[in-house]
């Protein structure tokens, strides 16, 4: 599986304060990308601590170890950036 590195910064309007890090993703086939937005999209789902620790966990490689070194903040920061980039424009080639 092919990975690539996201930036993760701090979103100013919930008041996180940490420094902006990168994080490797995988690059995810249509068939991932879709089961991640219907999780996403799903209106009878909690967007709680389990939620963004699943995107984070479908969408990476790290460990629970490495993930229990992060703040809330970071890992919701890693999730929101998760998110942006499985759905940015994908630039034709």
């Amino acid at each position: 599986m092919k990975l690539k590195k996201i930036k993760v910064k701090p979103d100013k309007e919930r008041n996180q304060d940490f420094k902006p890090f990168e994080v490797e993703v995988k690059e995810l086939n249509l068939t991932e990308r879709a089961d991640m937005n219907d999780l996403i999209m799903d209106q009878d789902r909690k967007q709680n601590f389990s939620f963004w620790l699943k995107i984070i966990k479908d969408c990476t490689r790290y460990t629970d170890d490495e993930l229990n070194c992060y703040s809330l903040d970071e890992l919701v920061a890693i999730s929101s950036a998760i998110i942006l980039d499985i759905n940015k424009k994908k630039l034709t080639k």
